[in-house]
């Protein structure tokens, strides 16, 4: 692990417990950091940016995409559907809308 270009060559020892070695390390895997990072960070009196909350968008902007494609798909279905299929797509392709309004305004929120 170590870098030629390596310019923190001291160390400040900390002793913790088991429990509270995997606490910090949990704490740093959240923000998508070494626990040496992390530490660092706080004791230099920067907040970690969290990356839960990109990752969270990310899926949702992604789910949002599917609901489109499948909305697509079920309007591909319409034309050549029984017409007594027809308000029961049309109900589908409603809620899908109504289902993908709610994850924009959520990934507004966040």
């Amino acid at each position: 692990m170590g870098s030629n270009t390596r310019y923190r060559d001291d160390q400040i020892q900390v002793r913790v417990t088991a429990n509270e070695k995997a606490a910090i390390r949990e704490e740093a895997n959240r923000y998508s950091l070494s626990a040496a990072t992390y530490l660092r960070n706080l004791g230099l009196g920067f907040a970690p940016k969290n990356t839960m909350d990109k990752q969270a968008i990310d899926r949702l902007a992604k789910l949002r995409g599917d609901l489109g494609r499948i909305g697509g798909l079920l309007k591909l279905i319409l034309p050549i559907s029984p017409p007594t299929e027809h308000q029961e797509i049309r109900k589908l392709l409603s809620q899908l809308a109504e289902t993908k309004e709610k994850i924009r305004e959520t990934v507004e929120r966040l």
